[in-house]
């Protein structure tokens, strides 16, 4: 008895086990553009050894083609690189306050001038400084270029340097605005 249900268990698994050979070989028949082959017999009386014959005689294994190579990167418009959750913004305005209060730092020492006075007595050349900081950071990040480490100065550094220098800029202004002139002195 226990025969019989091994016997009739295998005869299942070996019709399941064409029709999914079949299923498969059709769907890469499909792919290579060749003709299906065609399918199994499905008789119940068959024996496994029958069926897996069939299957062996009607398939065709097709070479796999070869992997396509992934399109170059694009080059990322502007508007992509300046959108806020963009690669931009947050690079550029730290290097710019980086420049900006170690700039703005240095002249109060040496001038005792607060900041907005440093910007007015000299705006041409401030300008110019922060229009070729933005040119330097955006011609990179256009051509995508991955940023790279170079010793202690790696990317993820820059960006937190940058935060830092945001907010010890806006701080600068606040404690010259609340104290009505130069910060340091």
């Amino acid at each position: 008895m226990a025969f019989a249900v091994r016997s009739t268990a295998s005869v299942s698994m070996a019709k399941s086990f064409a029709k999914t050979s079949n299923a498969r070989l059709s769907v890469v028949s499909r792919a290579s553009e060749q003709e299906p082959p065609t399918p199994a017999p499905s008789t119940t009386e068959s024996a496994p050894e029958e069926v897996a014959k069939e299957v062996a005689s009607t398939t065709e294994y097709s070479k796999p083609e070869p992997p396509v190579a992934p399109p170059p990167p694009s080059a990322a418009s502007l508007g992509s690189l300046m959108n806020f959750d963009g690669a931009g913004p947050e690079i550029i305005n730290g290097r710019l306050a980086m420049v900006g209060f170690v700039a703005a730092l240095g002249a109060e020492l040496s001038s005792g001038q607060s900041v907005l006075r440093q910007i007015g007595d000299e705006p041409t050349l401030i300008n110019i400084t922060f229009l070729l900081f933005i040119a330097a950071s955006l011609i990179p990040l256009t051509k995508s270029k991955k940023p790279e480490a170079y010793g202690p100065f790696t990317p993820n550094a820059e960006l937190i340097n940058g935060r830092a220098a945001m907010i010890g800029f806006a701080s600068l202004i606040v404690f010259e605005a609340v104290k009505g002139g130069a910060a340091m002195f």
